[in-house]
């Protein structure tokens, strides 16, 4: 599998060529001046020459590079930022950014532990340990390639033996699982490995869409069962009131008389057919308390007639 970075692994810096070219503007800028017989022509090329032969002898590393220097093909030195010096022709450098860099990776079309095919796409996070660059270099020949393998590897392994619902539910535990793996094996390289994390997990349109079924005939049953349980608690309350109206007749009669009141309320100026058996229970059954009930209602409107006309002649 090839792999694209969008980076360079390790520059080179030659030096050679510097001397090469030095070599060059002297024999050139001399031989034109001497040509020409041109003095200034001559200094110009001896001054030019020199410095660009001195800077072969010298290099410039940035502040986020490391460089290491190998020299006649044998580790002599690593050197840090700022102005360095080397040997031309003997000294071969090699440098190496030691930023973090992200690398993405996915595991595609793996079989969980309950047999539930999902892919899986997460990205690293790593540098180069400033003090062990020479590792990363030395050690192995392409340490992003070679952890971007060990990450792969390392995912499909650790979603084998994973259950589907443990990575939905645990991504946290797993990622922390894969990290310690691999920077187990990045160390030998002098890489650090920053973080691990997994950013979707991806799995077939059929099964997904069983799941969603799934989800909602749960939160259907547990709709039933909150139902159940409010009909048992209101069937719960009902059996004490009919405690207390079987021990006070009077209680009863009077809730009754408030339902008839509340139900002759609502429907406003309807007429409401209600049962003699209900006129019975409120003691309305007989004649003779009817028209009690009735001549006390018509006592209670004249008084209240009569404090109104007093109130108008006041």
């Amino acid at each position: 599998m090839s792999y694209d970075f969008a980076y360079k692994l390790v520059s080179q810096k030659g030096s050679g060529s510097h001397v090469i070219l030095g070599i060059l503007v002297l024999v050139i800028g001399i031989g034109i001046g001497l040509y020409y017989q041109n003095d200034t022509m001559i200094y110009l090329a001896i001054a030019a020459g020199i410095a660009v032969i001195v800077s072969a002898f010298l290099m410039i590393i940035k502040q986020y590079e490391r460089a290491i220097i190998l020299r006649l093909g044998k580790y002599n030195r690593q050197v840090g930022p700022g102005v360095q010096t080397r040997l031309p022709f003997a000294d071969n450098i090699l440098v190496v950014d030691i930023r973090e860099k992200v690398s993405e990776f996915k595991a595609e079309r793996m079989l969980t532990k309950d047999n539930v095919p999902v892919t899986i796409d997460a990205i690293l996070r790593y540098k180069i340990i400033e003090q062990r660059a020479k590792d990363a270099i030395l050690n192995v020949e392409n340490f992003n390639q070679m952890i971007q393998q060990v990450s792969q590897t390392t995912l499909r392994n650790n979603i084998g033996s994973s259950l589907f619902q443990d990575i939905l539910s645990k991504r946290e535990e797993i990622n922390s699982h894969v990290r310690t793996i691999i920077e187990s094996e990045a160390s030998n390289w002098g890489v650090e490995v920053t973080g691990v994390e997994i950013r979707q997990v991806i799995i077939p349109q059929e099964l997904e869409s069983a799941m969603s079924m799934q989800a909602q005939a749960e939160r259907e049953k547990s709709a039933r069962v909150t139902y159940g349980e409010s009909e048992v608690l209101v069937a719960k309350k009902f059996e004490e009131a009919a405690q207390v109206y079987s021990e006070n007749p009077v209680a009863y009669a009077l809730r009754q008389s408030n339902m008839l009141y509340e139900s002759i309320k609502v429907q406003g100026n309807t007429i409401v057919m209600v049962p003699s058996e209900s006129l019975n229970s409120l003691g309305f059954g007989n004649l003779a308390t009817t028209i009690a009930y009735l001549e006390s209602t018509k006592k209670a409107v004249q008084k209240e007639k009569s404090k109104a006309d007093k109130t108008k002649q006041e």
